[in-house]
């Protein structure tokens, strides 16, 4: 076997145990985030899912292939490291071979990229909704500003009330909006993380697209 074969295989095994955990781990997540147990979930994404996603984007080709090229000890590190993933989660290389068929076998017509396309459309309408909000703000913000120059312009006691009436509802039509566009902001950063990840659709590789899209329409 020459050297790049050997290197794409090992990058599609190890590829599929990395996928194989964090597939079980984001859905232990999921679990703890029904039950409000934040702390765990923090825990669970800084020491468990943060490991396998740092060894999953390091598996690039060229990479790879640098590395074995270059140190093969540590080269050996990273097989070790990825076969002590599969020991500790109980994976079976028989099964994860049978998974890496299945992926290449349902390539285009996956769970993956049914997964992939709704993270798209997602960032889409966030974006226009968080475009939208900002318009809002601007033109709150444009009434609120004519009201204080309109207050700083006014003599009498009674016209300055009148303004700080106008204005006290202004400034919580601001905080609502602001809010708002905290929401969607923190939204929109985290599916286009999960999209520039790319496990975060790639962990449904082995699951055909009508089966997925049955599971979710029988939520």
């Amino acid at each position: 076997m020459d050297t790049e074969t050997k290197i794409k295989n090992f990058i599609d095994y190890a590829r599929e145990v990395c996928l194989q955990n964090l597939f079980l781990v984001d859905n232990f997540k999921v679990d703890l985030k029904n039950q409000d147990n934040l702390y765990e979930v923090e825990r669970i994404d800084n020491e468990v899912i943060s490991k396998y996603e740092n060894i999953y984007l390091l598996l690039d080709e060229t990479t790879i292939l640098d590395i074995y090229k270059k140190d093969r000890k540590v080269f050996e590190k990273i097989e070790k490291a990825i076969k002590k993933m599969a020991e500790d989660a109980k994976i079976k290389d028989e099964y994860i071979n049978l998974q890496i068929k299945k992926r290449k076998e349902l390539k285009g017509n996956s769970g993956s990229e049914v997964v992939e396309k709704f993270f798209k459309y997602k960032i889409k309408e966030l974006k226009k909704i968080k475009g939208d909000l900002l318009q809002k703000i601007n033109k709150v913000l444009d009434r609120e500003e004519k009201l204080n120059l309109d207050l700083s312009n006014a003599i009498q006691e009674v016209e300055q009330l009148e303004i700080v009436e106008k204005l006290q509802p202004v400034r919580a039509e601001f905080r609502k909006l602001s809010i708002q566009l905290d929401k969607y902001q923190k939204e929109l950063e985290e599916t286009e993380n999960k999209l520039s990840k790319k496990w975060y659709y790639e962990i449904y590789g082995t699951t055909d697209k009508e089966t997925l899209l049955e599971a979710y329409n029988t939520k």
